[in-house]
Protein backbone atom coordinates (compact mmCIF):
# COMPACT_ATOMS: atom_id res chain seq x y z
CA UNK A 1 0.00 0.00 0.00
CA UNK A 2 1.64 2.96 -0.59
CA UNK A 3 1.97 6.29 0.53
CA UNK A 4 -0.69 8.14 -1.11
CA UNK A 5 -3.33 5.52 -0.19
CA UNK A 6 -2.47 5.28 3.17
CA UNK A 7 -3.04 9.22 3.48
CA UNK A 8 -6.76 8.53 1.56
CA UNK A 9 -7.94 5.87 4.01
CA UNK A 10 -6.84 7.53 7.16
CA UNK A 11 -8.91 11.03 5.77
CA UNK A 12 -11.84 9.00 5.05
CA UNK A 13 -11.48 7.34 8.59
CA UNK A 14 -11.07 11.10 10.11
CA UNK A 15 -13.96 12.19 8.42
CA UNK A 16 -16.59 9.07 9.79
CA UNK A 17 -14.88 9.70 12.95
CA UNK A 18 -15.93 13.56 13.22
CA UNK A 19 -19.23 12.87 11.64
CA UNK A 20 -19.92 10.49 13.98
CA UNK A 21 -18.82 12.69 17.10
CA UNK A 22 -20.85 15.26 15.77
CA UNK A 23 -23.94 12.69 15.68
CA UNK A 24 -23.33 11.64 19.29
CA UNK A 25 -22.77 15.36 20.33
CA UNK A 26 -26.06 16.50 18.26
CA UNK A 27 -28.77 13.99 18.83
CA UNK A 28 -29.03 13.72 14.78
CA UNK A 29 -29.31 11.06 12.73
CA UNK A 30 -26.41 8.36 12.02
CA UNK A 31 -23.60 9.50 9.62
CA UNK A 32 -24.14 9.49 6.13
CA UNK A 33 -21.56 8.65 3.29
CA UNK A 34 -21.64 11.98 2.19
CA UNK A 35 -20.52 12.83 6.00
CA UNK A 36 -17.13 11.53 4.87
CA UNK A 37 -16.85 14.96 2.45
CA UNK A 38 -15.97 17.83 4.73
CA UNK A 39 -18.53 20.32 3.70
CA UNK A 40 -17.35 23.42 4.64
CA UNK A 41 -17.78 26.49 1.99
CA UNK A 42 -20.92 27.42 -0.95
CA UNK A 43 -18.11 26.81 -3.05
CA UNK A 44 -18.38 23.17 -3.12
CA UNK A 45 -22.38 23.40 -3.93
CA UNK A 46 -21.53 25.73 -7.32
CA UNK A 47 -20.90 23.29 -9.89
CA UNK A 48 -24.09 21.01 -9.22
CA UNK A 49 -26.70 23.91 -8.29
CA UNK A 50 -25.41 26.78 -11.10
CA UNK A 51 -28.71 28.29 -10.47
CA UNK A 52 -28.85 28.54 -6.76
CA UNK A 53 -26.12 29.79 -6.06
CA UNK A 54 -26.52 32.38 -8.84
CA UNK A 55 -29.29 33.60 -6.69
CA UNK A 56 -28.12 32.99 -3.26
CA UNK A 57 -24.33 35.21 -4.47
CA UNK A 58 -25.30 38.88 -4.12
CA UNK A 59 -28.43 38.55 -1.81
CA UNK A 60 -28.79 39.66 1.51
CA UNK A 61 -27.55 36.16 3.32
CA UNK A 62 -24.41 36.17 1.08
CA UNK A 63 -23.80 39.74 2.13
CA UNK A 64 -24.94 39.25 5.61
CA UNK A 65 -21.06 40.01 7.31
CA UNK A 66 -20.03 42.45 4.16
CA UNK A 67 -22.94 44.55 3.99
CA UNK A 68 -21.95 48.11 4.52
CA UNK A 69 -24.81 48.79 6.06
CA UNK A 70 -24.57 45.98 8.56
CA UNK A 71 -21.26 47.34 9.63
CA UNK A 72 -22.02 50.48 10.13
CA UNK A 73 -24.76 49.82 12.83
CA UNK A 74 -22.66 47.04 14.20
CA UNK A 75 -19.68 49.56 14.31
CA UNK A 76 -17.55 47.25 12.26
CA UNK A 77 -18.66 44.09 14.06
CA UNK A 78 -17.53 45.68 17.85
CA UNK A 79 -20.97 45.11 18.86
CA UNK A 80 -19.76 41.08 18.77
CA UNK A 81 -22.91 39.70 19.61
CA UNK A 82 -24.19 41.18 15.68
CA UNK A 83 -21.83 37.87 14.38
CA UNK A 84 -23.89 35.51 15.84
CA UNK A 85 -26.67 35.85 13.18
CA UNK A 86 -24.34 37.28 10.04
CA UNK A 87 -21.77 35.14 10.45
CA UNK A 88 -23.61 31.52 12.01
CA UNK A 89 -22.62 28.64 12.19
CA UNK A 90 -24.73 26.25 10.94
CA UNK A 91 -27.83 26.00 12.34
CA UNK A 92 -28.49 22.20 12.68
CA UNK A 93 -24.81 22.47 14.98
CA UNK A 94 -26.36 24.57 17.35
CA UNK A 95 -29.64 23.47 17.13
CA UNK A 96 -32.89 24.68 15.23
CA UNK A 97 -34.73 27.51 16.82
CA UNK A 98 -31.85 28.01 19.38
CA UNK A 99 -29.23 31.52 19.45
CA UNK A 100 -26.51 30.80 16.85
CA UNK A 101 -23.10 31.04 17.41
CA UNK A 102 -20.00 32.97 15.05
CA UNK A 103 -17.69 31.10 13.32
CA UNK A 104 -14.49 32.42 12.18
CA UNK A 105 -14.09 31.22 8.64
CA UNK A 106 -15.45 32.04 5.00
CA UNK A 107 -16.31 35.65 6.20
CA UNK A 108 -17.47 36.57 2.13
CA UNK A 109 -20.14 33.56 2.45
CA UNK A 110 -22.43 35.56 5.54
CA UNK A 111 -25.28 33.02 5.49
CA UNK A 112 -24.47 30.30 3.05
CA UNK A 113 -25.71 26.88 1.68
CA UNK A 114 -23.58 25.17 4.86
CA UNK A 115 -25.08 27.17 7.39
CA UNK A 116 -28.73 26.07 6.57
CA UNK A 117 -28.05 22.46 4.79
CA UNK A 118 -25.14 21.15 7.11
CA UNK A 119 -26.79 18.33 9.34
CA UNK A 120 -24.95 17.65 12.85
CA UNK A 121 -23.70 15.14 11.35
CA UNK A 122 -21.57 16.23 8.91
CA UNK A 123 -24.26 15.47 6.20
CA UNK A 124 -26.36 17.53 3.96
CA UNK A 125 -29.89 18.15 4.96
CA UNK A 126 -32.76 18.85 2.42
CA UNK A 127 -36.57 19.00 1.00
CA UNK A 128 -35.91 14.99 0.20
CA UNK A 129 -33.94 12.19 -0.07
CA UNK A 130 -31.57 12.34 -3.06
CA UNK A 131 -29.21 9.26 -2.13
CA UNK A 132 -28.19 9.03 -6.13
CA UNK A 133 -26.58 12.74 -6.05
CA UNK A 134 -23.06 13.30 -5.04
CA UNK A 135 -24.11 15.27 -1.59
CA UNK A 136 -26.68 12.35 -0.64
CA UNK A 137 -28.61 14.96 1.04
CA UNK A 138 -31.59 13.36 3.36
CA UNK A 139 -34.96 14.99 4.46
CA UNK A 140 -35.39 16.91 7.41
CA UNK A 141 -38.43 18.11 8.82
CA UNK A 142 -36.70 20.32 11.03
CA UNK A 143 -34.52 22.08 8.46
CA UNK A 144 -38.15 22.99 6.50
CA UNK A 145 -39.53 23.97 9.88
CA UNK A 146 -39.64 27.79 10.49
CA UNK A 147 -37.35 26.79 13.69
CA UNK A 148 -34.64 27.06 11.33
CA UNK A 149 -35.06 30.91 9.77
CA UNK A 150 -36.28 31.30 14.12
CA UNK A 151 -32.49 30.77 15.02
CA UNK A 152 -31.26 33.76 13.53
CA UNK A 153 -35.19 35.98 12.61
CA UNK A 154 -36.79 35.62 16.30
CA UNK A 155 -33.76 37.69 18.04
CA UNK A 156 -36.19 40.70 17.48
CA UNK A 157 -39.41 38.89 17.73
CA UNK A 158 -40.06 38.10 13.85
CA UNK A 159 -40.59 34.52 14.43
CA UNK A 160 -43.14 34.79 17.40
CA UNK A 161 -45.18 37.81 15.60
CA UNK A 162 -45.76 35.14 12.75
CA UNK A 163 -47.09 32.31 15.15
CA UNK A 164 -49.38 35.13 16.25
CA UNK A 165 -50.85 35.95 13.14
CA UNK A 166 -53.64 34.37 10.70
CA UNK A 167 -50.59 33.42 8.53
CA UNK A 168 -49.25 30.55 10.77
CA UNK A 169 -52.77 29.52 11.15
CA UNK A 170 -53.17 28.94 7.34
CA UNK A 171 -49.43 27.27 6.81
CA UNK A 172 -48.28 30.30 4.96
CA UNK A 173 -44.54 30.42 6.17
CA UNK A 174 -41.69 32.04 5.86
CA UNK A 175 -40.74 30.17 2.51
CA UNK A 176 -43.38 30.80 1.39
CA UNK A 177 -42.76 34.57 0.73
CA UNK A 178 -38.95 35.14 1.04
CA UNK A 179 -38.41 31.70 -0.58
CA UNK A 180 -41.03 31.27 -3.47
CA UNK A 181 -41.33 28.20 -5.57
CA UNK A 182 -39.38 28.25 -8.89
CA UNK A 183 -39.38 25.81 -11.62
CA UNK A 184 -35.46 24.05 -11.86
CA UNK A 185 -33.92 22.41 -14.64
CA UNK A 186 -32.13 18.96 -14.61
CA UNK A 187 -29.51 18.18 -17.02
CA UNK A 188 -31.75 14.89 -17.95
CA UNK A 189 -34.22 17.54 -19.22
CA UNK A 190 -36.76 17.15 -16.47
CA UNK A 191 -37.57 19.34 -13.94
CA UNK A 192 -38.80 19.58 -10.43
CA UNK A 193 -39.70 22.33 -7.99
CA UNK A 194 -37.48 24.25 -6.04
CA UNK A 195 -37.38 27.10 -4.05
CA UNK A 196 -35.49 30.52 -4.96
CA UNK A 197 -33.00 31.58 -2.70
CA UNK A 198 -32.47 35.53 -3.42
CA UNK A 199 -34.98 35.89 0.46
CA UNK A 200 -36.47 39.24 -1.12
CA UNK A 201 -37.41 41.00 1.73
CA UNK A 202 -36.74 45.06 2.92
CA UNK A 203 -34.38 45.63 0.42
CA UNK A 204 -36.83 44.59 -2.39
CA UNK A 205 -39.83 47.61 -3.46
CA UNK A 206 -42.02 45.38 -5.25
CA UNK A 207 -42.28 43.01 -1.99
CA UNK A 208 -42.85 45.74 0.12
CA UNK A 209 -45.43 47.08 -1.54
CA UNK A 210 -47.32 43.54 -1.14
CA UNK A 211 -47.34 44.00 2.66
CA UNK A 212 -49.47 47.28 3.65
CA UNK A 213 -52.79 48.53 1.77
CA UNK A 214 -52.23 51.90 2.24
CA UNK A 215 -55.72 54.03 2.14
CA UNK A 216 -56.63 57.97 1.52
CA UNK A 217 -60.03 58.98 2.49
CA UNK A 218 -62.01 62.21 2.75
CA UNK A 219 -64.90 61.93 5.79
CA UNK A 220 -66.44 65.07 6.30
CA UNK A 221 -64.28 67.60 7.63
CA UNK A 222 -61.40 65.41 8.11
CA UNK A 223 -58.74 63.19 5.81
CA UNK A 224 -58.48 59.48 7.00
CA UNK A 225 -55.00 58.13 6.41
CA UNK A 226 -55.24 54.69 7.09
CA UNK A 227 -52.51 51.48 6.37
CA UNK A 228 -53.26 47.60 6.99
CA UNK A 229 -51.06 44.71 7.34
CA UNK A 230 -52.32 42.76 4.96
CA UNK A 231 -49.15 41.47 2.90
CA UNK A 232 -46.30 40.59 5.98
CA UNK A 233 -46.92 37.96 7.93
CA UNK A 234 -45.28 38.99 11.18
CA UNK A 235 -45.40 42.85 12.02
CA UNK A 236 -44.81 45.59 9.56
CA UNK A 237 -42.14 46.76 9.71
CA UNK A 238 -40.50 44.01 11.72
CA UNK A 239 -36.68 43.09 12.96
CA UNK A 240 -34.54 45.64 13.50
CA UNK A 241 -35.15 48.84 15.56
CA UNK A 242 -33.75 50.85 12.59
CA UNK A 243 -36.70 49.79 10.63
CA UNK A 244 -39.64 52.42 9.87
CA UNK A 245 -42.69 53.03 7.96
CA UNK A 246 -43.80 56.52 7.70
CA UNK A 247 -47.59 57.85 6.15
CA UNK A 248 -46.36 61.47 5.48
CA UNK A 249 -48.75 64.07 4.30
CA UNK A 250 -49.41 67.83 3.16
CA UNK A 251 -52.17 69.71 2.28
CA UNK A 252 -52.30 72.02 -1.24
CA UNK A 253 -53.60 75.37 -0.98
CA UNK A 254 -54.10 78.09 -3.74
CA UNK A 255 -50.70 78.69 -3.08
CA UNK A 256 -49.10 75.74 -3.51
CA UNK A 257 -48.37 72.59 -1.33
CA UNK A 258 -47.16 73.21 2.64
CA UNK A 259 -44.46 71.66 4.03
CA UNK A 260 -44.72 67.59 4.17
CA UNK A 261 -45.72 66.17 7.72
CA UNK A 262 -45.58 62.86 9.32
CA UNK A 263 -49.04 61.54 10.17
CA UNK A 264 -47.56 58.14 11.98
CA UNK A 265 -44.54 56.01 12.27
CA UNK A 266 -45.03 52.53 12.64
CA UNK A 267 -41.67 51.53 14.53
CA UNK A 268 -39.93 49.36 17.48
CA UNK A 269 -37.87 52.32 19.33
CA UNK A 270 -34.23 52.18 20.61
CA UNK A 271 -34.28 50.95 24.36
CA UNK A 272 -32.59 54.43 25.46
CA UNK A 273 -35.59 56.55 23.28
CA UNK A 274 -37.44 58.54 25.47
CA UNK A 275 -39.34 60.49 23.10
CA UNK A 276 -42.57 58.35 22.24
CA UNK A 277 -42.35 57.68 18.74
CA UNK A 278 -46.03 59.33 17.84
CA UNK A 279 -48.86 61.27 19.49
CA UNK A 280 -50.46 59.03 21.53
CA UNK A 281 -47.28 56.08 22.18
CA UNK A 282 -46.06 55.51 25.78
CA UNK A 283 -41.74 56.24 25.67
CA UNK A 284 -40.22 52.40 24.31
CA UNK A 285 -44.01 51.74 22.95
CA UNK A 286 -43.92 49.32 20.27
CA UNK A 287 -45.44 51.11 17.26
CA UNK A 288 -45.39 48.52 14.32
CA UNK A 289 -47.80 47.09 13.00
CA UNK A 290 -48.84 43.25 13.92
CA UNK A 291 -50.35 40.92 10.76
CA UNK A 292 -53.46 41.75 9.79
CA UNK A 293 -54.42 44.87 11.72
CA UNK A 294 -55.03 48.77 10.53
CA UNK A 295 -54.14 51.86 12.01
CA UNK A 296 -55.53 55.35 10.94
CA UNK A 297 -54.85 58.99 11.20
CA UNK A 298 -57.57 61.47 11.07
CA UNK A 299 -56.50 64.71 9.84
CA UNK A 300 -58.66 68.16 10.26
CA UNK A 301 -59.02 69.71 6.67
CA UNK A 302 -57.95 73.46 6.58
CA UNK A 303 -60.55 75.87 5.31
CA UNK A 304 -57.57 77.06 2.70
CA UNK A 305 -56.90 73.54 1.67
CA UNK A 306 -57.53 72.68 -1.82
CA UNK A 307 -56.03 68.67 -2.05
CA UNK A 308 -54.01 66.50 0.25
CA UNK A 309 -51.03 64.35 -0.90
CA UNK A 310 -50.20 61.34 0.74
CA UNK A 311 -47.07 59.25 0.85
CA UNK A 312 -46.12 55.61 2.20
CA UNK A 313 -42.19 55.48 3.00
CA UNK A 314 -40.04 52.47 4.04
CA UNK A 315 -36.67 53.36 5.49
CA UNK A 316 -33.93 51.30 6.38
CA UNK A 317 -32.78 53.42 9.09
CA UNK A 318 -35.52 56.07 10.60
CA UNK A 319 -32.76 59.28 10.78
CA UNK A 320 -32.93 59.93 6.94
CA UNK A 321 -34.72 62.30 4.88
CA UNK A 322 -36.95 61.48 2.12
CA UNK A 323 -34.11 62.22 -0.56
CA UNK A 324 -31.50 59.78 1.13
CA UNK A 325 -31.48 56.31 -0.76
CA UNK A 326 -32.30 54.12 2.14
CA UNK A 327 -35.74 55.59 2.07
CA UNK A 328 -38.11 53.98 -0.31
CA UNK A 329 -41.55 55.54 -1.90
CA UNK A 330 -44.03 53.17 -1.55
CA UNK A 331 -47.13 54.95 -2.44
CA UNK A 332 -48.17 58.15 -3.71
CA UNK A 333 -51.68 59.59 -3.20
CA UNK A 334 -53.47 62.86 -4.14
CA UNK A 335 -56.92 63.23 -2.89
CA UNK A 336 -59.02 66.83 -4.28
CA UNK A 337 -61.18 68.62 -1.59
CA UNK A 338 -63.01 70.69 -3.61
Amino acid sequence: MNLATRIGLATGLLGSFAGTIAYLAGGGSPPTAAATVRWESAAQCRSCHEDVYAEWHGSHHQIAFSNPEVRALSDDFRKEECMDCHLPRPLAVTGFGKRTLPRRTHFDEGISCISCHLGADGGILGRRDRPEVPCRPRASAEFLAVDACASCHNQHGTTDQWRASHFAAQGTDCSSCHMPEVTRHRPDGSTRMGRGHVYRGAHDPATLRQAGRFEVQRDGGEVVLALTNVGAGHNFPTEERHRAVDMTYRFVGADGGGEWQRAWRFRQPYRDEMEPINPGNAPGENAQLPAGQRHAVRLPIPPEALALEARLWYRLTPFVSDDDPRSTLLEERRLDLR
